[in-house]
Formats: C-alpha cells, structure tokens, sequence
C-alpha cells in the first residue's frame, strides 16, 4: 500500500485524533470569518474564510487517507466500493494506489492554497484583483500549487519544504507586524505561525526518524489552537464595532 512515509506504530490513531481537533478549529475560523464576511462585506474575512476552510479540507482528506491506511477494515471497505462504482473485481494494487494518492494530491493542494492565501493576508493591504496582471498572477500561482503537490505525492518532502518556505514568509510578516504593533495579539499571532513553521521543519526530516512527526504533529495543533484564540477574541470584538481587525492585514 502507498504512504507517504512510515509513522510511529505506537502514534498511529492519535494523530488522527489530533488532527480531528484541529479540522474542527480550521472549520470554526472559516465559519466565523464568512459570518463577518456577510456582516461587514469586508474582503479580508472572506478570503481568510476560503483560506482557512481550504485547510479544513486538507485536515478532513488526511483523516480519511489515513485512516483507511491504518486501518485493515477500512481497505477493505475502501476496495469493495471501488470495485462496485468501477465494476472491476480484484481491484489491483495500482489502482489504490492511484486512490490514496489523489486524497494526498488533494490534502497538499488544499493546504498549500491555503498558506498561499493566508501569506497574501498577512501583507499590507492592496488593490489586488482589480487589474489582468494581478489576476493572471493568482492562476499562475495555482498553477504551481496545483504542479507542487502532484509532485509532492510522489516526494513528500517538495510539500513540506513549500510548506516550510510559504510559513517562513508568513512568520516574516507577522514579525514585522508585531514590531510595529507590539500588542499581546500580535505577538500570539506570531507565536503561533512559528510553532506551524517549527511543524513543517520536522515533517521534512521525518525519513531521519519517525518520531519526528509525533513532534510535528503536536506544535501543528498548538499553532492552530493559538490562532483560534487569538482571531476568535479579536473578531469578536471587531464584529461589534465592524471595523476590520488591524492584527490581521490583508493583501487582496
């Protein structure tokens, strides 16, 4: 069976659980931006809505990849449907291969659109969309993102790598951001784009030692739950007064 890699035996199932907290926080935040979205019309929360629900479906084809990777029930329930949609009996091992390879392709398109996004969102405000050059750059980037991650299902270290790269820009940002507002806010922020660059770091090197993603896995979730926190408090108060929260910038 294809996997990306091999995780810890003993870990394997509670990074699903792990990951199941954080899906439900990436939905959360997308829920609650689109809802500021309609209240106030601004564009920072819509796109911050896409981004984050971009990871919720990143999170939720994990969960179901994985699953079915650990669990020898679930191949079987997985093979018996292929081959009642396709009609082939004794699917063979290209064929689910191929599968478990498309919900990866789908999990690492759909994360790294979604850091592509939320690096956009960091940035200083612009008139982004409003002229061609703008636009055809947006589908060149998907473009990438699109070619990156089918690349990546076959070297998962291109995704993590990309993945390490867009955060470390993030992080850049959000640095600059804390140093001229030096808020509690904008510090958490920071914090917390860290600790899901940190995640990525160790994703890289997992081929050294498999318990490395239990590490990744772990400063992942405190990332999401700091942000969570974080944008939830400052939205809330912001969605009252509707004015756009300066902690999150946006470049759209």
């Amino acid at each position: 069976m294809y996997t990306l890699f091999e995780t810890p035996a003993w870990f394997a199932g509670f990074d699903l659980a792990l990951d199941t907290i954080a899906f439900l926080i990436t939905l959360v935040i997308s829920s609650y931006s689109f809802k500021l979205f309609k209240l106030n019309e601004n564009r920072k929360f819509g796109y911050f809505s896409l981004a984050f629900a971009l990871m919720s479906l990143a999170f939720l084809f994990k969960l179901v990849t994985y699953g079915i990777v650990y669990s020898s029930a679930s191949q079987v329930v997985a093979a018996t449907t292929i081959e009642a949609v396709t009609g082939m009996g004794g699917v063979n091992l290209s064929l689910r291969n191929l599968l478990y390879r498309t919900g990866f392709f789908v999990q690492m398109a759909a994360t790294l659109g979604s850091l592509l996004l939320l690096f956009l969102i960091s940035q200083t405000s612009r008139d982004r969309l409003t002229k061609f050059y703008e636009v055809s750059q947006i589908g060149l980037f998907s473009y990438f993102v699109i070619l990156l991650s089918i690349v990546s299902t076959f070297k998962y270290t291109v995704f993590y790598l990309t993945s390490f790269v867009l955060l470390s820009l993030i992080v850049l940002n959000y640095y600059k951001n804390y140093l001229t507002k030096k808020s509690a806010n904008s510090l958490r922020v920071f914090v917390a784009f860290i600790c899901l660059m940190i995640a990525q770091f160790f994703f890289i090197f997992v081929f050294a030692a498999n318990w490395f993603y239990f590490v990744a896995e772990i400063f992942t979730l405190i990332g999401f739950a700091i942000i969570a926190a974080v944008y939830m408090q400052v939205s809330r108060i912001q969605g009252r007064s509707k004015n756009q929260p300066k902690i999150f910038e946006v470049k759209v």
